[in-house]
C-alpha cells in the first residue's frame, strides 16, 4: 500500500464550477484574432456630436439634471448596443463643454456662450466617470481651428474677442470663422487647450476631426486673409499650399509631443488620433475621384504618419461600397499606408446616410464592417459611426441587425503599440458563490497601473480556453466592476476565465489549465492520502484537527466535475472517499472546508 503526502496549493478549481485562476505574475495576452469575424480587439465607437445640438444636449435650456439624465441614457444605449468607445465633442467652436479656465462655456450647453450651467457641473468629467463605470473608453473630440459657425454672440473671453487678429472668415459664409493656422501663437494656444484637458481629465484619448482650413464644400478658404502671415511666418520659402500643409504638420507634431510629456509625467496613456476626410488626393488610389484634403483643406495625414505624430488615423469614408469613391478601394489603400508606417487604422462610417437623401440600408454599414475585418485589412482594428442619433433611433434597424451579427459578441478597443508594454496584474481571489462570480482588484503593476476593467470568458472546457483564447465569441462580459452574475448554464457547463485590462487595454492573465506539475510533491505536509493509485476508495488524513464540515470535489483532467459529496461528521481528522463509476486515469481533488479554507491534490485511479 503506497502512502503519499501532498502539499497545499494556492491554485485550485472553484466550487461548483471549474475555472482557471490566473497566475500571480502578469502575463500579457496578445495574439492574432482567432476569427476576424468575431474579433475581441475591435474599436466600436460613435461620434457624440454637440455642435448645433445634433446629438447632445438636445436642449440648450434644459436643466443640468435633465442634461445629465440624457447623457446617462446615451451611455447606457451605447453599452447595450455593443459599443466600447465614445468620441465626445467637447470643443466644437473654440468653446468648452467642460470647466475651462481658458475658453468660455459653450453656447451649445447653456444657450449663451460664456454662461455657466446652473447649478455648475462639468459634462466632460461626468461623461468620463459614467463611461468608465460602463466599461466604455472616452476620447475628447476637439475641433482644432473652428472659431464660430453661427450667429450667436461670442463671450468676452472667446479667443475671437481676446485676439481678433487671429480670426479668418470664410469667403462665402460670414458666420464661419477659423483661427489662423499660420500663426505660431494660435498653434501654441491650441496646444495649451489640449494640455489643460489631458492633465486635468482622465480621458483615454484626444481626437481631432478634419477641420483645418475649410473646404469649398463648406465655404471657400479665406482668400488673402493669411497673406501677411504667409510672408512673415514662412522662413523656408514654401509655396502657399505647402506652407498651409506645414502649419498643420507643426500643430499635429506639437500636440502629439505635448501628450507624450503628460503621459510620462502623470502616468497616463492618452492616445492621439485624427479623422481626415476620406480622400488623400483625387486619383489615389487609382480610379478614385473627388475632393481631397491634401489640395482642398491643406493637410497631409501621410506626413503625420511618416513623422510618427499620430497613434492612429480614422479617415471619414462616407461613401458606399462600389462607386466613384468606393469604400473597399479606399479602405484598403488607407490600411496599407497605415500598416507601412506601423500605426493603426479605424474607419469612420456614415451612419447618417441611412436617413438622409442617400437612403442607405443598414446592410451597407454591416458590409463595410465585414470589409474592415477582411484578411487584407491587417492594420484595421475597428470603426467609428457618425453619429449617435442613428443609434438612438435604431435607424433602419441598425442596432438590431448589428447585435444579431457583427456586434453579437463583445469586444474591447485594441492596445496601442509602443504606449505601454507593462500589463496589469490579473484579478485576485476569483470565486463563485451560487451564480455570483466575484474577484478582487489586484495589486498595482510595476508601472503603478491597476486594472480599469475586466474581461469574462466562458469556454466549453479547459482545452478550448487555450486554443480559442483569442476568440471574441467566448467573451460574455466586459465590466469595470468586480462581480458578474452567471447563468445557470454557465455555472453548470462552462469553463470561466477572468482577465484584467489596463488603461492601454493591455490584457493580463493566463489561459493555461492546471498541469501535473502544479501538484508536485512537497515536504511541507498538510494532509496525507492513501492509497495512490487507488481502486475503490482512498483516505485523507489531515495533519491537524478538523472541526468543520467538508466538501469533496473530484474533477477530470478536462475540468469536468465527476464527484461531489459533503461530509458532516469527520472522525479523527480522517475522511474516506469512495467515488463510483470513475475510469482509470489522473484526477484532481479539492477539499473545501466550511470556514472557507481548502486543500487540493492529484490522485490516480487504477
Amino acid at each position: 500500500m503506497n502512502k503519499i503526502t501532498f502539499r497545499k496549493i494556492n491554485i485550485a478549481f472553484s466550487i461548483f464550477l471549474f475555472y482557471c485562476i490566473l497566475s500571480a505574475n502578469a502575463q500579457c495576452i496578445q495574439g492574432n484574432e482567432f476569427n476576424k469575424s468575431t474579433p475581441k480587439r475591435d474599436l466600436r465607437a460613435v461620434f457624440l456630436t454637440t455642435v448645433f445640438n445634433l446629438d447632445w444636449p438636445t436642449s440648450r435650456t434644459a436643466s443640468p439634471a435633465t442634461q445629465r439624465a440624457e447623457l446617462i441614457t446615451i451611455l447606457d444605449n451605447l453599452q447595450d448596443n455593443g459599443y466600447n468607445t465614445v468620441f465626445f465633442q467637447v470643443r466644437p467652436s473654440s468653446d468648452a463643454l467642460y470647466a475651462s479656465t481658458i475658453e468660455p462655456w459653450s453656447f451649445y450647453l447653456t444657450g449663451t456662450e460664456g454662461l455657466a450651467p446652473n447649478p455648475v457641473w462639468d459634462p466632460l468629467e461626468f461623461a468620463i466617470t459614467e463611461s468608465h463605470k460602463r466599461g466604455l473608453d472616452l476620447h475628447a473630440w476637439i475641433n482644432p481651428y473652428r472659431s464660430k459657425n453661427g450667429t450667436y454672440i461670442n463671450a468676452v473671453n472667446h479667443p475671437s474677442n481676446v485676439n481678433p487678429n487671429w480670426v479668418m472668415t470664410a469667403t462665402i459664409n460670414p458666420n464661419l470663422k477659423i483661427l489662423n493656422p499660420g500663426l505660431p501663437e494660435v498653434r501654441n494656444y491650441i496646444v495649451s487647450i489640449i494640455q489643460d484637458i489631458a492633465i486635468r481629465y482622465d480621458v483615454d484619448g484626444i481626437h481631432f476631426d478634419d477641420y483645418f482650413y475649410p473646404t469649398s464644400f463648406m465655404a471657400a478658404t479665406p482668400n488673402n486673409q493669411d497673406s501677411q502671415t504667409f510672408l512673415v511666418h514662412n522662413p523656408s520659402g514654401l509655396t502657399l499650399a505647402n506652407w498651409r500643409r506645414e502649419n498643420a504638420n507643426l500643430l499635429v507634431g506639437q500636440v502629439y509631443d505635448a501628450i507624450q510629456v503628460i503621459n510620462t509625467n502623470f502616468n497616463k496613456n492618452i492616445i492621439f488620433g485624427i479623422s481626415p476626410s476620406g480622400i488623400w488626393k483625387s486619383g489615389t488610389p487609382t480610379g478614385i475621384i473627388g475632393g481631397s484634403h491634401f489640395n482642398d483643406q491643406f493637410y497631409d495625414p501621410i506626413a503625420w504618419l511618416d513623422a510618427g505624430k499620430v497613434d492612429y488615423l480614422a479617415p471619414q469614408l462616407y461613401w458606399k461600397i462600389i462607386g466613384a469613391q468606393d469604400y473597399v478601394a479606399l479602405s484598403k489603400w488607407w490600411n496599407d499606408q497605415v500598416k507601412l508606417r506601423n500605426k493603426q487604422l479605424y474607419l469612420s462610417q456614415a451612419y447618417y446616410k441611412m436617413t438622409d437623401s442617400n437612403n442607405w440600408a443598414s446592410s451597407e454599414i454591416q458590409n463595410q464592417i465585414i470589409q474592415n475585418r477582411s484578411a487584407a485589412m491587417d492594420a484595421t482594428f475597428g470603426q467609428i459611426g457618425y453619429r449617435y442619433v442613428s443609434i438612438k433611433d435604431n435607424s433602419k434597424s441598425l442596432n438590431t441587425n448589428l447585435l444579431a451579427a457583427e456586434y453579437k459578441y463583445k469586444s474591447f478597443a485594441p492596445s496601442i503599440a509602443g504606449k505601454d508594454a507593462i500589463c496589469p496584474n490579473p484579478p485576485a481571489n476569483i470565486t463563485i458563490t451560487g451564480n455570483l462570480l466575484t474577484w478582487n482588484t489586484p495589486a498595482a503593476a510595476n508601472d503603478g497601473d491597476l486594472p480599469v476593467k475586466y474581461v469574462i470568458y466562458a469556454f466549453d472546457n479547459m482545452a478550448e480556453a487555450v486554443t480559442n483564447k483569442e476568440d471574441g465569441a467566448k467573451i460574455i462580459e466586459i465590466t469595470a466592476g468586480n462581480q458578474f452574475t452567471l447563468t445557470q448554464d454557465q455555472v453548470d457547463n462552462k469553463f470561466i476565465i477572468v482577465t484584467s485590462l489596463d488603461k492601454n487595454n493591455n490584457e493580463a492573465g493566463t489561459y493555461n489549465p492546471l498541469s501535473i506539475e502544479d501538484f508536485e510533491l512537497s515536504t511541507s505536509e498538510s494532509l496525507t492520502v492513501y492509497p495512490s493509485p487507488f481502486y475503490d476508495f482512498f483516505t485523507i488524513i489531515f495533519n491537524k484537527s478538523i472541526t468543520t464540515n467538508a466538501e469533496i470535489l473530484i474533477f477530470e483532467g478536462t475540468g469536468k466535475p465527476v464527484f461531489q459529496q459533503n461530509y458532516y461528521t469527520i472522525s479523527n481528522s480522517k475522511i474516506t472517499v469512495a467515488p463510483i463509476n470513475l475510469a482509470s486515469g489522473i484526477y484532481y481533488v479539492r477539499v473545501n472546508f466550511e470556514d472557507g479554507n481548502s486543500e487540493s491534490f492529484k490522485i490516480i485511479k487504477k
